[in-house]
């Protein structure tokens, strides 16, 4: 029986990054888009702070570059919304209809910030301090936005309903929201060098590496979280 579960998750791991593949597919506007826009603000640092590999520049656009993740999936409990509408040929997806979701998703981006402090801040401090408790702790809060813009719970319960809803799937999570996360932020770092590299600035070179890079992931590794998210909210109905 125990084989079977762990098939099954296996199974549901495969198809959840599917699934994030097949909507970017069919819905390029609606995916890349606001992705594109929030990629350049996540990347910001790079472009204001002068210095080929300075430290502090690395933390700033982490930071940033993950606040700007979890926007993306606030806007994804939207999209979504319009999608469903696209699939059944009730709606056309247009740009003003994506700075439509965008503007929406503001509404509830200070919850999902506030929130964010600690799930970007704790784990990244125990994972310098040691890898393991920073991936578990990555892990079992890596579905706070999804709960926030679906559940609309307040920070602090949207957390402590991430870790519920992560109990019992932990390898499911940590194999799709949480390495979601690790390549979104590990992307805008790559590319920061690979701009500097190639134009040797190490302002608007890396600002436009950085960008390039998350808005090749972004869309991706968030509907890969809110996939999940739904997965398992399902499953605890």
């Amino acid at each position: 029986m125990k084989a079977l579960v762990l098939a099954d998750e296996q199974d549901t791991i495969l198809s959840v990054w599917r699934e994030a593949f097949r909507i970017i597919r069919q819905y390029p506007l609606a995916t890349v888009f606001p992705a594109a826009v929030l990629a350049m603000l996540g990347s910001a640092p790079y472009y204001f702070i002068e210095g080929q590999i300075h430290i502090t520049e690395q933390i700033l656009t982490s930071l940033t570059g993950a606040f700007a993740f979890y926007l993306y999936i606030v806007y994804v409990a939207y999209a979504e919304e319009v999608t469903a509408q696209a699939e059944r040929g009730a709606e056309r997806i247009t740009t003003r209809g994506v700075l439509h979701m965008l503007r929406q998703a503001t509404r509830i981006a200070p919850s999902a910030m506030a929130a964010a402090v600690a799930a970007i801040i704790i784990p990244r401090a125990t994972i310098i301090l040691l890898a393991v408790p920073g991936l578990w702790v990555l892990t079992r809060w890596s579905l706070f936005a999804p709960v926030i813009s679906r559940e609309h719970l307040g920070p602090v319960a949207a957390l402590k309903r991430s870790n519920e809803l992560v109990r019992g799937h932990f390898e499911l999570v940590f194999l799709t929201a949480a390495l979601a996360a690790v390549l979104e932020e590990v992307a805008v770092h790559v590319g920061g060098v690979a701009g500097f590299l190639i134009s040797g600035s190490d302002t608007w070179g890396q600002w436009l590496g950085g960008s390039i890079t998350t808005v090749l992931t972004i869309p991706l590794a968030a509907y890969a979280t809110s996939v999940t998210y739904t997965h398992l909210r399902a499953l605890t109905r």
